[in-house]
């Protein structure tokens, strides 16, 4: 699990993330959209453009609050650009705050920043033809791991944030130290720590804001609070634009030009052509647009961008500079740096691009729209991500349209049912190959024209009588004698009607013939029981007859015997 993961539930295949990824670390599998560890550079960029809050940052949060309820001594490096971070009457209520927390030592990173510039000024007159500075573990990784051929330009100070961890595993033996700031990257930082870690975790702004809330924490009720040393002045500027040159070089004159790049897409430029230039630059590089102070755990903040610039700046001009010591800078050297060149696209061969973009409608570069819907800036990139895993075919917007367009347009034309699109007006907008054979008229001589005037025939007004927008059940078309099963929708956010007729007349005659049928049948039932009873009441007449007579003709049978029995009478 990295320091981004991403929330499956909540990924709506927008691409956002991919789109503004500066190296496309992100793939999509299954219609979500997951980090590749192995490309990304922890710059949050995802992290800060996810509309759907798909994005979740790994936290210490309560790992943290075990070593403080636990009774452990908990020391804090603070980054210095907090004062545009939180609202306060006093910047110094935070330090209060943090105590109230249960932070023991609470100091600013600026110490170790001030040791870090001594370093980076000592840069400027190395042998090295241009000097990458930077405090930032995004613009390191981007280098080792996207422009490995110029790591040899980084410099090997350490940043602040680990030389003022040493100081304080120094200061406190056996304390655990946590940094805070407004940097996602410096979880990534802490976690290739090699050795004995000087930092054991960090804590974001957006993180301490919640634990404000949670602990009912009130900053502006807070009484201000004061550091446990203020051993630093100037490198208290050092997240903002400009800030490491001013810590470091602002006052040297020599043989390289100094400049300051702050914002990812600005840095992979300049890197991508570094070695086009004329003359030896000692160079500030931020990934963060405008500074660390504008940072992606930093999202809590009410202040606008150069509202919190103001406020550090301000912050920096209130407070003295204390005592610095000299020794420091000495810790802040050692930094070591591991080429590891990610080139996923570069290896992808033309003939499985090509064979790609032929997948998605694309035989020639005019097909090739690079309209960058899929989060890639041009077809063939989005193609050669295809090939190596990270992207699926169907991310591409305009073959998808295409696609289901056709698959429309298919199913329109093909279908054996009439179909007719009418506007809010009822003007026939689409009138379908089998509408034209139903109601053996053209497609041309309809579109345009008012359905009910064209055919004397009036199903849509049903749709008034119903309290949802649709309807279906039977009609009749009498100038064709056509019996249709309608089907019939209201299409609000199109403002247009849609009809489907099935013809059922042949279904009718066959229901109609049927009850005919059971008619007839009926009627010669009824007959055949009518004649029943006429021969039933003849029969009964017969047997009436012929009763009577068997009786006579036994009673005088009777009589003979009786004579014969008893002699003559």
């Amino acid at each position: 699990m990295g320091v981004i993961n991403f929330n499956k539930a909540n990924c709506k295949n927008c691409y956002k993330c991919v789109r503004y990824c500066p190296v496309k670390a992100i793939k999509v599998e299954d219609h979500q959209a997951q980090i590749v560890e192995d490309l990304c550079i922890g710059c949050g960029t995802c992290f800060r453009v996810c509309p759907q809050n798909a994005k979740q940052v790994a936290s210490d949060v309560d790992t943290i609050r075990e070593w403080l309820d636990s009774g452990e001594q908990v020391a804090v490096s603070l980054a210095p650009s907090f004062p545009g971070s939180f609202i306060m009457e006093n910047p110094l209520q935070l330090i209060t705050a943090l105590r109230d927390l249960g932070f023991s030592a609470i100091e600013e990173t600026a110490i170790g920043a001030e040791a870090v510039s001594k370093k980076y000024r000592e840069d400027y007159f190395g042998p090295s033809r241009h000097i990458i500075t930077t405090s930032c573990p995004t613009v390191d990784t981007l280098v080792e791991k996207y422009y490995s051929k110029l790591v040899p330009y980084l410099s090997t100070v350490v940043s602040p944030m680990m030389a003022h961890g040493k100081f304080l595993k120094e200061k406190y033996p056996g304390a655990k130290v946590v940094f805070a700031g407004p940097c996602i990257s410096k979880k990534l930082e802490v976690l290739g720590q090699d050795g004995k870690p000087c930092i054991d975790a960090v804590l974001t702004f957006d993180e301490m804001d919640e634990w404000f809330e949670e602990k009912g924490i009130n900053l502006r009720a807070c009484a201000p609070g004061q550091f446990d040393s203020d051993d630093c002045d100037v490198a208290r500027f050092y997240p903002l634009a400009g800030g490491v040159a001013k810590s470091s070089v602002s006052d040297v004159t020599g043989p390289r030009r100094v400049i300051k790049i702050d914002g990812l897409k600005n840095c992979r430029d300049f890197l991508d052509h570094i070695d086009s230039l004329h003359e030896n630059y000692w160079i500030e590089m931020n990934a963060c647009s405008e500074g660390c102070v504008n940072g992606p755990g930093n999202t809590h903040s009410p202040f606008v961008k150069y509202e919190r610039i103001e406020r550090v700046k301000e912050y920096i001009s209130g407070n003295k500079r204390g005592e610095y010591s000299e020794e420091k800078a000495a810790k802040a050297q050692g930094k070591t740096y591991l080429p590891k060149q990610k080139d996923l696209f570069d290896t992808v061969p033309e003939s499985a691009i090509e064979e790609i973009l032929r997948k998605t409608g694309k035989f020639k570069p005019s097909d090739e729209l690079n309209c960058g819907s899929c989060g890639y800036d041009s077809c063939r990139e989005k193609a050669a991500a295809v090939y190596c895993g990270m992207a699926e075919l169907d991310m591409c917007l305009p073959y998808m349209r295409n696609r289901n367009e056709a698959i429309s347009n298919l199913i329109i034309q093909s279908t054996p049912n009439a179909i007719a699109v009418l506007d809010e007006s009822f003007h026939i907008l689409e009138f379908n190959p089998a509408a034209e054979r139903t109601f053996e008229i053209s497609r041309a001589e309809v579109v345009g024209k008012v359905f009910d005037k064209i055919f004397n025939y009036s199903p849509f007004i049903k749709l008034k009588n119903q309290d949802s927008n649709s309807y279906a059940g039977r009609g009749y078309y009498a100038y064709g004698d056509i019996h249709f099963m309608e089907i019939l929708t209201y299409l609000p956010s199109q403002n247009m009607y849609l009809g489907i007729f099935v013809d059922i007349s042949k279904e009718i005659k066959k229901e109609n013939a049927y009850r005919q049928m059971q008619v007839d049948t009926l009627d010669m039932a009824q007959k055949v029981i009518d004649k029943q009873m006429r021969v039933s009441h003849q029969i009964a007449e017969l047997l009436g007859e012929t009763t009577a007579e068997t009786k006579v003709t036994l009673t005088k049978l009777q009589k003979i015997v009786a004579v014969e029995d008893g002699g003559v009478e």
